[in-house]
């Protein structure tokens, strides 16, 4: 019997550090098995994530900080400085609950605090601020499962709320996208890719259209044992100029990140995962992501 718990703990463990790229719906709880990703049906999850950013924004308006694989949150910064050095926290809280054994609908709301420094012409200054970032709703599909060829999850997020520099803005950014992946015991290979569109929104005196980028995401976990799994993979991002005032802010632009991460399963109820990210080329940023996974 033990064994057979092993085995199933150590998929579940490969699946939940490899299938983070899902938003809210990819960390799974300790004993399922690969075919029950998802959360069951009438059954609930609890996620929370605190995400340390460090590094330089790559505009004046926004800092683009990666809060998971193919999930970005956009932290409005000062118009008047060009900021080179910042330090980001951003909590997570998400919900995801079961409505079939194929489908999961989710929620999930973010809050932020910043603390950026900046030089200029001999002149030293400070910023701090915090406050409620965003709501997205989800849900997630599983396509196929992992047999002769691999598995397909399909998911789709909707902005219910988002806070700019002056207005705040509902049902204005989408995302969606697939991952696949092929689970060969003790090793899992996963691939998600995605895309995030933005519609243009008012902000104060002026119109604001942000970034849309499609993202890439291949990696690939090894199950050390029953408990612990590691995790490595690269995430590329093309993404597009953004606009306020019909301007545009900044030019198209490509960035490649290195993740690494451990999954540790306390229970056959609560998972902790760490993943470390850090800008390979296109931008200059470091991150770390600690999340936290309860089964109701």
């Amino acid at each position: 019997m033990y064994r057979d718990l092993a085995q199933s703990s150590r998929s579940r463990l490969m699946l939940a550090a490899t299938l983070c790229s899902l938003g809210t719906a990819a960390h799974a709880d300790l004993p399922l098995t690969i075919e029950d990703l998802l959360t069951d049906k009438g059954e609930m999850r609890i996620n929370t994530s605190l995400t340390y950013h460090n590094g330089f924004s790559e505009s004046a308006a926004y800092a683009r900080v990666p809060v998971n694989d193919g999930r970005v949150a956009y932290v409005p910064t000062p118009y008047s400085s060009i900021r080179e050095n910042s330090d980001i926290l951003i909590g997570t809280l998400a919900l995801r609950y079961g409505v079939m054994r194929d489908t999961e609908i989710s929620v999930r709301g973010s809050g932020v605090y910043s603390n950026s420094r900046t030089d200029s012409q001999g002149s030293t200054s400070g910023n701090s601020q915090s406050q409620f970032m965003d709501v997205w709703l989800g849900a997630n599909y599983r396509v196929k499962d992992d047999d002769t060829t691999p598995a397909i999850l399909g998911f789709v997020e909707i902005a219910a709320f988002e806070r700019h520099h002056y207005s705040n803005s509902s049902l204005k950014s989408w995302m969606a996208g697939l991952t696949t992946y092929k689970a060969i015991d003790p090793v899992v290979f996963s691939l998600t890719a995605g895309y995030r569109f933005g519609r243009t929104r008012k902000d104060g005196p002026s119109n604001y259209k942000p970034s849309d980028f499609l993202f890439l995401n291949p990696s690939v976990s090894f199950a050390a044992n029953d408990r612990v799994t590691f995790s490595a993979g690269v995430s590329w991002r093309n993404s597009l100029p953004s606009k306020r005032g019909g301007v545009r802010e900044v030019s198209r632009r490509t960035s490649t990140d290195i993740q690494m991460g451990v999954i540790y399963g306390l229970s056959s109820a609560d998972i902790v995962s760490v993943e470390v990210t850090n800008n390979a080329s296109g931008e200059d940023r470091a991150s770390i992501v600690v999340n936290w996974n309860h089964t109701f």
